[in-house]
C-alpha cells in the first residue's frame, strides 16, 4: 500500500469540485484514485498518446568532476 504521495495537482480545479460535493480536498482526492484503481482506468487514461511520459529528465550538471 502506498500512503503519503506528494503530486502537484490544479488545486483549485480540486476545491471546486470537492466544495460542490460537500468533502475535502484529500477525501475528493482519495475517491478519485479509489475508483482509478477499482475500475482499472490506469491504461485507459495513459493510452491516449500522452507524451508526458516519454519526455527524458533534464541533465544536471555536477560542479565538480567526480575522480
Amino acid at each position: 500500500m502506498i500512503k503519503n504521495v506528494v503530486v502537484p495537482l490544479d488545486t483549485e480545479y480540486l476545491e471546486e469540485a470537492a466544495k460542490v460535493r460537500g468533502i475535502s480536498r484529500t477525501r475528493l482526492v482519495k475517491v478519485v484514485m479509489d475508483k482509478v484503481i477499482a475500475d482499472r482506468l490506469v491504461p485507459v487514461v495513459l493510452d491516449d498518446g500522452d507524451q508526458k511520459m516519454s519526455v527524458p529528465k533534464p541533465v544536471r550538471y555536477r560542479r565538480y568532476a567526480k575522480k
